[in-house]
């Protein structure tokens, strides 16, 4: 058995590199909510990045362009820290970086031949500079000529760079020094060096750019300068190399584009036009260079495509035999598999995962626990572990890596969402005592007052304090500060039914800006329980013998 040879398919990385990080995100709040993930690890070609708990910024790999931002071009076999406040990172296959710092201010270093750090020149640099304000989310994109794209707070979507095929979507082919605006409503986004996908805040999923393999899923193989309507509910979406991977709001893990390496997970090798469905239970997914991870509810992480460097984290690897020329000896023409570890079909790699992000010939994982994990190809110290050794099981990098908490967005435009809450009949008990709180349901998952909840744990190991900012239209939590009451907490349970809407206000968790799913009822903000219990570790449990929600402070965290 042969297939195009190695050595090409590494010439050809810059190209189609695999950039993707994709977190556990909440659950679907409505049939066509969308969700938004913070990025808090992010791999590419060579170079790693990932933000701990306290907002710091490390880098490690590949720093020739000065993509690690520490003010030189020496790469680096173990991370550096380079800032503090960051809330979101990508890391660009063209040795590029970008960060969201906690003020949503974006900020931008590395190689920059085609514009795209944004910053109107085409000037490497290598300390950070910004870009813009009011940024939500950023992709730098699985390429090799440097193109991105950015999510503002109002949900417009900006992009900029090289414009190969189109994949900046503004119509045209033309590379963009500055950032010019695409749509509106847009609530997440992924792109490769070529091809572009962008959920818009009512779940429908919009393409556009190269579709040579059909990656972008409209059934066609035509190439697409301007946004094209592809499928509903959808909540999240990864697109790296020819390839796209879509999670639709029911779980279900869907496919299309290339499959050479059997990186579509559908048991084949052959390419897609059309989305084919993969897996259910799927929560995250993150496509690399021709091999895919993808976490599931429970917390498990899969991987399947191709193992040649054993990305794929199962303790193997693929392996060749090298063909070389008669005549130049030196020269790789091509090779012949001689153990094949590649896989066509999901495999089971390791639980407890939180995060991931996969790269080229390289992944990355954030366990429930904040540790870093990396495994696969080190040829430029990427893994982070001191060495340049391939890796083909997991090793442990770092603690303390940020877990972030993720946001659900509910389209203003377009059809319709009605949400609805309705009181909690559950019993609750905090440390073995019933407590009445007034929380409500909503879309299956309960929301407690934020304030209740503070005032209940105030004097455990958990409390924290409430803060308000009128001007700055901001709640601030503050952990293991006492609670300060300003009154009206713990009322009497509301009666019936209310209608409950986004919470606009910014949220910060000891002085970091995070994201929280909350809602406003009747004037007072509720929150998820299960996002508060992440962002303060105490433990959410369900009784479902008893028909009760358990708090525990003793206890940490612990994911559904």
């Amino acid at each position: 058995m042969t297939k195009k040879t190695f050595w090409k398919k590494l010439l050809v990385i810059t190209l189609s590199i695999a950039l993707s990080v994709t977190i556990l995100p909440l659950a679907t709040q409505a049939a066509s909510a969308a969700v938004r993930t913070p990025m808090t690890i992010s791999t590419v070609e060579g170079h790693s990045m990932a933000i701990k708990a306290d907002g710091s910024l490390w880098t490690w790999g590949s720093n020739s362009s000065g993509q690690l931002g520490d003010g030189t071009t020496t790469s680096r076999l173990a991370p550096v820290k380079v800032m503090d406040g960051v809330i979101s990172v990508s890391a660009g296959a063209n040795n590029l970086s970008l960060a969201i710092k906690s003020d949503g201010s974006l900020w931008a270093w590395g190689f920059n031949n085609n514009g795209q750090l944004g910053d109107g020149t085409t000037v490497a640099k290598t300390t950070p500079v910004k870009i813009m304000d009011a940024v939500a989310f950023v992709s730098a994109g699985a390429s090799g000529y440097g193109s991105v794209m950015a999510i503002k707070t109002d949900g417009s979507l900006w992009a900029w760079g090289r414009n190969s095929s189109g994949v900046l979507g503004d119509g045209t082919t033309e590379n963009r020094l500055l950032p010019v605006k695409i749509m509106d409503e847009v609530a997440s986004v992924s792109h490769s060096s070529t091809h572009t996908m962008a959920i818009k805040t009512d779940g429908t999923l919009w393409a556009w750019g190269n579709n040579n393999s059909g990656q972008l899923g409209d059934g066609t193989t035509e190439t697409r300068t301007t946004p094209v309507n592809v499928m509903d509910g959808v909540t999240s979406v990864s697109a790296r190399a020819a390839c796209t991977m879509v999670i639709k709001t029911d779980g279900s893990l869907w496919a299309c584009g290339s499959n050479y390496n059997g990186q579509l997970g559908d048991g084949t090798t052959t390419d897609r036009h059309t989305p084919v469905k993969v897996m259910d239970g799927a929560q995250s997914v993150s496509i690399g260079h021709n091999h895919v991870l993808a976490v599931k509810t429970d917390g498990s992480l899969w991987a399947w495509g191709d193992n040649v460097f054993g990305q794929l984290g199962d303790g193997k690897s693929t392996k060749y035999e090298f063909i070389y020329d008669k005549d130049e000896p030196k020269l790789i023409v091509d090779e012949i598999i001689i153990e094949n570890n590649n896989k066509l079909s999901p495999s089971k790699v390791m639980d407890g995962v939180c995060a991931v992000s996969a790269g080229a010939f390289y992944s990355m994982a954030v366990k429930t626990d904040g540790s870093l994990w990396t495994w696969g190809r080190n040829r430029y110290g990427q893994l982070g572990d001191g060495t340049t050794e391939d890796r083909i099981s997991p090793v442990k990098i770092m603690d303390s890596v940020k877990i972030p908490i993720m946001v659900g967005l509910v389209s203003t435009t377009g059809p319709e969402i009605t949400l609805l809450g309705t009181p909690t009949a559950s019993t609750v008990l905090v440390n073995g005592e019933k407590v009445a709180f007034d929380a409500y349901n909503i879309s299956g998952n309960n929301y407690f007052k934020l304030r209740d909840l503070a005032f209940v744990l105030s004097g455990t190991e958990k409390q924290f304090e409430v803060g308000w900012d009128s001007s700055a239209n901001a709640i601030s939590l503050t952990s293991s500060e006492v609670y300060t009451p300003v009154g009206g907490e713990m009322a009497a349970k509301g009666a019936g039914n209310k209608t409950p809407t986004p919470t606009g206000s910014k949220i910060f968790l000891d002085g970091k800006e995070v994201v929280l799913t909350a809602y406003n009822i009747d004037g007072y903000n509720y929150f998820k329980l299960r996002d508060v219990g992440q962002a303060f570790d105490f433990g959410v449990d369900w009784d479902s013998a008893n028909s009760t929600i358990v708090i525990d402070t003793s206890k940490g965290y612990t994911p559904e």
